[in-house]
């Protein structure tokens, strides 16, 4: 869970790799878990979200003359979590960390969720980047945003020493970009992926994922390439729900509660909250 306010935070596990895998030391057994997969044809980028909130939602919200068609994953509040666009971008947040970063006057203030105004405006990581480097996100004092989009690139945005840094990698194979992993379980299973794969990808969240009060609450796997969305709430429910993201961005602007996804997928469609529209 992320939003510029204050919340329990979470401790990180940050790794880069080419098949190499380093993992630092855990103070807590807390973090979100995101990472993307990808052999240079298909591109997949996960994540588990863990907090203590149980009310977790999806959202469509659809292209205009100036904005593309985007879905969002969070909680009640309407702030978007993580998130992807119709052009194959996507992002993903771990908090957990501190560092000094403050509002410089250059930088513009945006409306609502930064994220939220990122992915509505660009098309790919390095317009992701440029968009970080002209507008304020608090955000970044305690938190961590990985960006990857359809050609395989990723890039971890963060504040390192009162800075804005984003070193982009693009990857044909392997996994790119990963952090907030934990256990040595993990560690074997990464080592034996050469490719990406919906099972491998659902493997690695399976058993990565918290539990206690900050549980993980869903888990998304995106193909950036198809924007296709596989949304999983483990233990519960390890078969995906799966979402077509052109096609539900012809329905109109609509939510779901994931814990009701079942029922609410046979209902009719629910419009936006004011939180999820108000910006």
């Amino acid at each position: 869970m992320l939003r510029t306010i204050p919340f329990p935070y979470v401790t990180h596990a940050l790794a880069f790799l080419s098949f190499a895998i380093f993992f630092t030391v855990e103070r807590h057994t807390n973090a979100c878990t995101v990472f993307t997969m990808t052999d240079g044809e298909r591109i997949l980028f996960c994540n588990n979200e863990d907090f203590s909130n149980p009310k977790t939602r999806i959202w469509f919200i659809p292209e205009t003359s100036d904005r593309h068609g985007c879905e969002f994953v969070g909680f009640d509040d309407g702030w978007g979590q993580g998130g992807l666009n119709d052009k194959g971008l996507a992002f993903g947040w771990v908090a957990g960390f501190k560092e000094r970063w403050e509002h410089r006057p250059e930088l513009q203030i945006v409306r609502g969720n930064p994220c939220q105004r990122m992915l509505e405006s660009c098309d790919s990581v390095e317009t992701a980047v440029a968009f970080f480097e002209r507008h304020w996100e608090e955000s970044f004092s305690y938190g961590q945003l990985l960006v990857a989009d359809r050609t395989g690139k990723s890039a971890l945005l963060r504040a390192k020493d009162g800075k804005f840094d984003a070193p982009i990698v693009n990857r044909s194979q392997g996994i790119g970009h990963r952090f907030g992993l934990r256990g040595n379980e993990a560690s074997g299973m990464l080592a034996k992926i050469s490719t990406p794969t919906l099972a491998d990808a659902v493997r690695l969240l399976n058993a990565t994922r918290q539990e206690g009060v900050n549980a993980t609450k869903y888990s998304v796997v995106y193909d950036l390439k198809t924007c296709d969305i596989n949304l999983y709430r483990f233990p519960e429910q390890t078969e995906p729900v799966r979402f077509k993201l052109s096609r539900e961005l012809k329905k109109g602007p609509h939510y779901f509660d994931i814990p009701e996804l079942y029922k609410q997928l046979t209902q009719e469609l629910r419009p936006l909250t004011e939180d999820m529209k108000k910006y």
